[in-house]
Order: C-alpha cells, then sequence, then structure tokens
C-alpha cells in the first residue's frame, strides 16, 4: 500500500499526549478518571534515509495528582517508516533523561519510549506513546524505585520544514 502523504521530515514538530488509563480510569492511588497527565513535545526529525531518520527534543509532562508532578527532559531515537509497507506509519524507539519534579524536590530520571505515529495529512498524525520511566520520586516519598509504565494519546502538527538542498 502506497501513501497518499509525501513526508519528506527534517522539521521541527510539536506534539501534545494525554495519559489514556488515568484520563478514562483513574488509578489505584485515588486519582479519578479525567486526571489530567499531559505530555507535550518538541521534536526535531531529520532528513529521511533508507530505513527512516533521526529524532530528538524536549518533553514536559505535566499530572495533576494529589502531589503535583512535573518531569523536564530530553529524548533522542530513531523512527523506522514504511512499517508493513505503509509509510504513513511510523515507528520510534527513544530513550531519554530528565529531572522530575515532585514536593519541591528534583529528582534525575531515565525513560524508554516507543511511538507509533500515522499520518492523516502531510502535516498532522495521530500518535500512541509508550513510555517507561525510572519514577525516582517514589523512591523519594515511599523508598520505593518503581519503574512506571504509562500509555499516552496524542496528535503531532509539523510546524516548520527546513528548506531542502
Amino acid at each position: 500500500m502506497s501513501s497518499i502523504f509525501t513526508c519528506a521530515q527534517n522539521s521541527i514538530n510539536v506534539s501534545l499526549h494525554q495519559d489514556f488509563k488515568l484520563l478514562v480510569f483513574g488509578d489505584q492511588l485515588g486519582n479519578r478518571a479525567g486526571t489530567l497527565d499531559l505530555i507535550a513535545r518538541v521534536k526535531y526529525e531529520g532528513k529521511d534515509h533508507k530505513l527512516g531518520y533521526i529524532v530528538y527534543g524536549l518533553e514536559y509532562e505535566k499530572a495533576l495528582l494529589a502531589d503535583e508532578y512535573s518531569r523536564v527532559g530530553g529524548f533522542a531515537g530513531f523512527t523506522f517508516m514504511d512499517i508493513f509497507n505503509d509509510y504513513n506509519l511510523h515507528v520510534t524507539p527513544s530513550l531519554g533523561a530528565g529531572y522530575i519534579n515532585r514536593k519541591q524536590q528534583n529528582l534525575f530520571s531515565w525513560s524508554a519510549a516507543l511511538q507509533l505515529d500515522y499520518y492523516i495529512s502531510n502535516n498532522i498524525k495521530l500518535s500512541v506513546l509508550n513510555q517507561i520511566t525510572e519514577r525516582t520520586d517514589l523512591e523519594m516519598l515511599y523508598d520505593d524505585l518503581k519503574y512506571r509504565y504509562s500509555l499516552f494519546i496524542g496528535i503531532e502538527i509539523k510546524i516548520f520544514e527546513f528548506k531542502k538542498r
């Protein structure tokens, strides 16, 4: 299946993702359905190569939990194109590092993600972001270091494309 869109990367994108579980179900810690947990990202997508392209960027997460939670960091990865012979489907594994802020403490944290994107136009992608985060804030609060999985759903928009040489 060939694409109806042409996507020659070398661009700056912004995205916004919401934690699906907190939005729909809440959690076992007293956060009700509808709890906001948003990740905003600014991402550079490199030029296309045979298998895909390099990506890197910055992200900011804010969760309206009982004790406010925020995380700021950077990430880098590689996007694989033409998955299952569908150019509109892109898959990006990435690694990140940053700081969690909870109860006026800044705590270093690692993360890993697998993002699946599907182009719905030349400039807009629907996105699913699977993320595992080292929750050093839980170690500080409860003396129990955890790695938490989250599934985020969102949208990504190309805001700037560099001229081709």
